[in-house]
């Protein structure tokens, strides 16, 4: 965890009392000592050196602040792209919930429009008696070549037993496709029952 900007500022500022606060007292003469010229270079020295580690130390302190504060600036950023892209997410999924819902719409009014279909068409309900009377091997063969929609409406007319002896007669994967399809077919017309 990285220290908050604040509390690095106050060290710095703590840190340049303090170094102010050193460099005065290295710069007070001794009372009752001579003020001679090898007294005069050494504090020279002194305050020449003193000054650079101080700089120094406040050079570091300020690079290290800087890379601080690029660090902090480079998490915001961070952040601001993770909250996008969660906005992002979040409208997405609203969006494909609204479109499914649409979907589950549109499938049952077209299934509502295909049981209408099935009672309305005269040639439909004909082909469905001939079928419940035909026998089973021989209507297995007949529905196996036929296109799967028509297959369903005919097979969810006819009884269940006789839609039993035409599914086995049948090639187990089309028989399998049917028996979704059928499947779904009287979901469909259990659901607008009730």
């Amino acid at each position: 965890m990285l220290p908050s900007r604040s509390l690095i500022v106050w060290w710095v500022l703590a840190l340049i009392l303090w170094a102010t606060t050193v460099g005065s007292v290295q710069e007070m003469p001794e009372v009752g000592k001579t003020n001679s010229f090898e007294n005069q270079l050494v504090e020279d020295e002194r305050v020449e050196e003193a000054p650079s580690a101080e700089s120094t130390l406040l050079e570091q302190l300020q690079a290290r602040l800087k890379v601080v504060e690029e660090r902090e600036r480079a998490l915001q950023q961070r952040e601001e792209r993770l909250t996008a892209l969660q906005q992002d997410i979040e409208a997405l999924a609203a969006r494909q919930t609204k479109e499914g819902k649409r979907l589950v719409g549109e499938a049952s009014s077209l299934a509502e429009e295909q049981r209408r279909y099935v009672e309305q068409d005269p040639a439909l309900i004909h082909l469905i008696k001939i079928y419940e009377s035909m026998d089973p091997e021989e209507a297995a063969l007949r529905i196996a070549e036929m296109r799967e929609g028509l297959a369903l409406d005919i097979l969810a007319s006819i009884k269940d037993k006789k839609a039993a002896g035409v599914l086995a007669g049948v090639e187990p994967v089309k028989a399998a496709r049917l028996s979704e399809g059928l499947r779904r077919y009287r979901d469909i017309k259990l659901n607008q029952a009730n």
